[in-house]
């Protein structure tokens, strides 16, 4: 599972919780969707944010499905609007999840992926 975040505190924080739950197969985080995509192949699972630096999630989300790529998707964002889930599930994501501070909440969609 890779963690897809611009902000290294968030992303380096939902690490440690993935890797004190255990039983995710845990490998790493990206700063940027370039680099997000530059390690799709590494992983089964990604969580998403929308907002970043140089590419948008859902720009990600494209690229990703114009490669085929076999990545299974969750959105993570701090917008809860319907719309945006919407436009998420219908470029591909297979989950969405609001940044609320639900961490349980967020493992569990990661593992019914």
């Amino acid at each position: 599972m890779l963690i897809v975040d611009n902000n290294a505190d968030l992303a380096q924080a939902l690490g440690m919780i993935v890797d004190m739950e255990g039983g995710l197969d845990y490998a790493g985080y990206a700063l940027s969707g370039t680099e997000a995509l530059a390690r799709a192949g590494e992983v089964d699972v990604m969580v998403l944010d929308l907002g970043l630096g140089d590419l948008s999630g859902f720009e990600v989300l494209e690229r990703l499905r114009a490669q085929s790529s076999a990545v299974k998707v969750i959105v993570h964002t701090g917008h809860a609007l319907p719309q945006i889930e919407e436009e998420a599930r219908r470029r591909g994501a297979a989950g969405f999840a609001v940044k609320d501070g639900d961490f349980r909440s967020l493992l569990q969609l990661i593992r019914s992926v």
